[in-house]
């Protein structure tokens, strides 16, 4: 499957975000729901990409639903244990993360369907440039991935073959299926957003072989990490932060992951939309971080506007 977006005539460089969550017992009503609260908060503009992570019971028709309330719109996502919004943990949901590009901006989602999580990467990479025939330099912006086979190390090495040093991506590996709607169930899905938009990524230590740090380490560690992403942005004003945390971390906290959430809201600033997810094992690579494959990991990931737009 893939869904590209064409190139965008006016140049501008804004990007205008919104977040939707639901957590309405039937889940194909809750994933209706956030798209609703999502297209509210774009305030009229048309979203190009969005994101679906769901918990609990798992909706069928979750891509149909999306896009009855957002229209054509590229949607990659997965299911995970346990959401992350400005309300604390939700083991139960639908948060959808709806994106509407300007100016000199492309977008494209893929969902690969094979038995190794590298030629998926490379499969995907090559499908969503495929949709980006005028692009005659290394892609630039931020990919969001989602894996169901493999590890996230493994997805990264093969996908920044093809996309190169400046498309920003993170991998989690998730603990339920990928993208919902395809034909035929895939292993990987991703998303792109391409574009001169700011991004900056921000990691946090994982364990040291196999003692856990101690919490406050790891609290520290996790808003050091979205203080890191937030500052790679150049100054421009910050649009989202994603938060992807692997569940021994979140685990390893037990009753203090909470106030690890709260640091990390604390350190991005209330204002902005920081939401984030539970992944079996989380990896990156862009500026500053290279996939380690470690245990324990929380990554980061900040998205702001591009040059000459308006704050």
């Amino acid at each position: 499957m893939i869904v590209t977006e064409p190139l965008h005539e006016v140049q501008t460089s804004t990007l205008r975000v919104g977040v939707g969550f639901s957590e309405h017992a039937d889940p194909s009503r809750a994933v209706v729901e956030a798209s609703e609260s999502a297209r509210a908060t774009l305030r009229g503009a048309t979203a190009h990409l969005t994101l679906i992570i769901t918990a609990g019971p798992v909706a069928s028709d979750a891509v149909s639903a999306v896009k009855s309330v957002l229209g054509p719109v590229g949607v990659a996502g997965g299911t995970t244990a346990r959401l992350f919004t400005e309300a604390g943990f939700h083991e139960r949901g639908a948060l959808i993360v709806a994106m509407a590009t300007e100016g000199d901006a492309t977008n494209g989602v893929a969902a690969v369907s094979c038995t190794d999580v590298a030629e998926a990467g490379r499969s995907a990479a090559r499908i969503i440039m495929a949709g980006w025939p005028f692009r005659l330099r290394y892609p630039r912006g931020l990919g969001i991935a989602f894996s169901a086979l493999g590890t996230p190390r493994q997805f990264l090495e093969s996908w920044r073959q093809f996309m190169g040093p400046k498309m920003r991506t993170v991998c989690g590996s998730m603990p339920g299926s990928v993208l919902y709607g395809a034909g035929t169930r895939p292993i990987l899905s991703v998303a792109c957003l391409e574009a001169p938009y700011s991004t900056g990524l921000g990691y946090a230590e994982a364990f040291a072989g196999d003692a856990a740090l101690e919490p406050d380490m790891l609290i520290r560690g996790a808003a050091e990490a979205t203080s890191t992403a937030i500052k790679r942005l150049n100054e421009r004003p910050a649009r989202l932060v994603l938060v992807l945390e692997s569940a021994a971390r979140h685990e390893a906290l037990g009753s203090r992951a909470g106030e690890e959430w709260h640091q990390v809201q604390t350190a991005a600033g209330y204002r902005l939309p920081c939401v984030g997810w539970l992944c079996e094992r989380v990896d990156g690579f862009g500026r500053g971080i290279q996939p380690m494959d470690q245990t324990g990991s929380l990554v980061v990931a900040a998205v702001g506007d591009g040059p000459g737009a308006g704050a």
